[in-house]
């Protein structure tokens, strides 16, 4: 039996894996919080690069039509002239 980790997130009511996972997202809100505070004093830079970038990403996981939406959009820049490049990470990809 494989444990669908989606089941959870989409339900309508809390279950006892929200129950569970609500610590985490307050440690993780935390973390981010930190984060961009580091960005806003200096301690971490942001990266300047000489292309625009556009991130399609984290909108949900699986099955939502990133990667058709990310060919699609590649060849729009294609018929206009421009080079695209696509950066994947890629289901189950290490960085």
């Amino acid at each position: 039996m494989r444990f669908n980790i989606e089941s959870h997130w989409y339900h309508s009511s809390l279950t006892w894996l929200t129950f569970i996972l609500i610590p985490f997202s307050w440690v993780f809100f935390l973390i981010i919080l930190m984060r961009k505070f580091f960005y806003q004093i200096g301690i971490k830079k942001s990266k300047k690069f000489s292309v625009p970038i556009i991130v399609v990403g984290n909108i949900t996981v699986g099955g939502t039509g990133k990667t058709p939406f990310v060919i699609a959009l590649a060849s729009l820049f294609k018929k206009m002239g421009h080079q695209p490049g696509i950066v994947s990470r890629g289901a189950g990809g290490k960085n």
